[in-house]
């Protein structure tokens, strides 16, 4: 917006209202006093600083009507000069109060002979900023009010339009936070460093942490894709990841990477990662039932669960990084939901895991089996959730539980005959549980070693 010079005058003397245009429009000889106080050498612009265009109304009501109308125009008036006693209409300060509900942009200058309103009364019924001008003014005075005000318009237009640029440039910002924070887990960062400041992200920066990993996946994804084209793989793994993403961040975890088909994630606390594991399943039941009316077959996928240390950190080079967890902690977690599939369980957890639930007894489980890791000298044990499989399944398996547990306990001391006693026990409470199933083949010699590696 240019430079706005309009100067609304409400006074009910006419000939003050002349002085005022006589003032503040002169002839081309009176102009040198404006050009002083319109500072030649600074503003460019000096020349329309040194005139200004008076409008004049004898009555607040007019002068009301008149700012109504240079609105509707666009063409709003910077400054309003107002006598605050212009009987019979109403006074000045109402008639300021309302240009100010108007505009409350314009620059209000109250001009009184009398000495009965105090600036701090004024100030009260129109706004702080509104001037005191005792009359008589001179005319150096008149000028001076008018160009400060004008001049105070258009610094706070200015103004204005750098927040408006200022507030464009955060709102991109934020997008681009935003965008950001879909690549990168914010959580992910503060866990890396609870100081969170970008400046302070560099390439290599590393913390070790004890968290627990959530490994997921679908099974036998390889085999779906091989049916469908690579179109429909992107929208279906979007699809389900859509479904399952949320979950995680639900019960306070973040999610590492997605990888293809599958999912890591982070808890700082166990059971979250359980509650996870128990969601998701259940979700995916709904899921399930949307593919089927939709004509697509179901799927089923495996959690792993595990506890221990592990280190985040960020690598890459100086122009491409990101963030990556490492350590045993990760690949025992990978390597445990793997073994979903080799024991046909929803949710298979560690030892570790297990031992960091805050109350193991509110979830269903049993102690599945101990596996000898590759590097490790010690087996480790590993646990199974009931409550992912349907109730039905559920319960059959809670029934052949205390037969299983004897098994597992004659198996590792060696008396394979009772080991089957029991197992084949179990099998009668639920004939189609693969663990029941494994441990029978090794107790009939089907199996070399009596512990599982992987």
């Amino acid at each position: 917006m240019s430079y706005n010079n309009r100067v609304l005058v409400i006074d009910d003397d006419q000939e003050l209202l002349a002085a005022y245009r006589n003032i503040l429009q002169p002839k081309e000889q009176q102009r040198s006093a404006l050009l002083d106080f319109a500072d030649v050498d600074n503003n460019p612009d000096s020349d329309n600083r040194a005139t200004f265009e008076v409008i004049t109304a004898q009555q607040g009501d007019e002068g009301v009507k008149l700012v109504r109308q240079s609105l509707l125009e666009n063409c709003p008036f910077a400054v309003a000069f107002i006598d605050i006693r212009m009987p019979p209409g109403i006074d000045g300060l109402k008639a300021a109060s309302q240009i100010r509900d108007l505009d409350s942009s314009i620059y209000i200058i109250i001009v009184t002979a009398y000495s009965d309103r105090s600036i701090e009364e004024i100030q009260r019924g129109v706004r702080h900023d509104v001037v005191l001008a005792r009359k008589p003014m001179s005319d150096d005075e008149i000028i001076q009010q008018a160009y400060n005000a004008c001049n105070n318009w258009d610094r706070d237009r200015k103004f204005e339009e750098q927040s408006r640029r200022l507030e464009t440039v955060n709102v991109e910002l934020q997008e681009k936070i935003l965008l950001f924070d879909k690549f990168v887990p914010k959580n992910f960062i503060k866990v890396l460093d609870p100081n969170f400041d970008s400046d302070h992200i560099k390439l290599g920066n590393c913390s070790e942490k004890e968290m627990t990993v959530m490994f997921s996946d679908i099974r036998s994804f390889t085999a779906l894709s091989e049916t469908i084209t690579p179109e429909d793989s992107f929208r279906f793994i979007n699809s389900y990841l859509g479904n399952m993403g949320p979950i995680v961040t639900k019960h306070h975890g973040f999610i590492d990477k997605f990888l293809g088909d599958g999912i890591m994630a982070l808890f700082e606390d166990a059971d979250n990662a359980i509650q996870t594991a128990i969601e998701m399943m259940q979700r995916l039941g709904i899921y399930n039932v949307g593919r089927k009316r939709a004509g697509y077959v179901s799927i089923a996928i495996g959690v792993g669960i595990h506890k221990g240390p592990l280190t985040l950190g960020t690598i890459g080079e100086q122009d491409r990084m990101q963030t990556t967890v490492i350590g045993d902690t990760v690949n025992l977690a990978a390597r445990t939901e793997g073994l979903t599939k080799t024991y046909g369980t929803p949710i298979l957890l560690t030892e570790n895991a297990f031992l960091a639930l805050q109350e193991p007894s509110k979830y269903s489980h049993r102690m599945l089996d101990r596996v000898k890791v590759k590097g490790k000298e010690k087996p480790v044990t590993m646990y199974e959730i009931l409550d992912a499989f349907p109730e039905g399944l559920k319960e059959k398996k809670l029934s052949a539980a205390e037969s299983y547990r004897e098994g597992v306990k004659h198996y590792y001391e060696k008396d394979m005959v009772a080991a089957a006693e029991f197992f084949q026990k179990a099998l009668g409470f639920c004939p189609d549980d693969v663990a029941t199933q494994i441990f029978l083949q090794r107790c009939w010699g089907m199996a070399p070693n009596y512990e599982t590696s992987f």
